[in-house]
């Protein structure tokens, strides 16, 4: 094999391993463009049923302070409106305590199903371009 033979084989295998590399590139991207695509809906859902939470928790709570102000309204003597408030702001708590709980885990929830897409597509390019 001549000079020139080896050059143009040189070239060639060069030329073969660029597009391979090449080829690899874009398959990654067109998988994480898909990736995104498919996290950005996740998302858009997450933070549907995040709103349809929180308006859930504000309807919660402005029940329970009608049905205070009714009890007030209501009440027949002081001592009772003096019963009322414990009461209420034992309700009150424990009912807080209990949305702060679940806005906690719905939000961690969020999150981990936000991220997990675009985990695993990384996982997934560097396996395809190694």
């Amino acid at each position: 094999m001549n000079e020139h033979e080896q050059s143009k084989s040189f070239v060639d295998k060069s030329a073969t391993i660029a597009n391979e590399t090449l080829a690899k590139g874009k398959a990654a991207s067109e998988q994480s463009a898909q990736v995104v695509q498919q996290s950005y809906a996740v998302m858009v859902e997450n933070i549907r049923a995040f709103n349809v939470k929180m308006i859930d928790v504000a309807r919660a709570n402005t029940d329970a302070a009608f049905d205070l102000a009714l009890q007030i309204t209501t009440a027949k003597t002081p001592s009772d409106i003096v019963e009322i408030w414990p009461e209420h702001a034992r309700k009150q708590f424990e009912m807080l305590s209990e949305q702060t709980k679940e806005l906690t885990a719905f939000g961690q929830k969020m999150a981990g199903e936000s991220a997990a897409p675009i985990a695993r597509s990384v996982n997934q390019v560097f396996k395809t371009v190694s």
